[in-house]
């Protein structure tokens, strides 16, 4: 007699954007450069995501953050947000899908 394991299926659902508390320096920059202001400081000095509901996906925290700490399901978009921390010192180049 062979005894087969039941199969378990289990779903995971994970937020579309959060910050890694571990690898976060809190530096500032996912804040700096996210266009509706959504990473907020914490009393440890570094940055979470409370209001989740409001990212749009653009990923231009993620891929300006130096420590790597977002972590964010990126859906297909534009992309035109991946320079937007070299285009929030530049007001006049900080026109997105346009």
């Amino acid at each position: 007699m062979v005894l087969k394991p039941a199969s378990i299926n289990i779903t995971i659902s994970l937020p579309k954007i959060s910050i890694d508390q571990e690898l976060c320096t809190g530096c500032g920059i996912c804040a700096e450069v996210c266009p509706f202001g959504i990473p907020q400081s914490t009393d440890n000095g570094k940055f979470k995501i409370y209001d989740v509901d409001r990212c749009t996906e653009c990923s231009a925290c993620q891929r300006n953050c130096p420590a790597m700490a977002v972590l964010l399901q990126e859906r297909k978009g534009c992309g035109c947000l991946w320079d937007a921390r070299a285009r929030s010192k530049n007001p006049q180049s900080n026109n997105c899908c346009g």
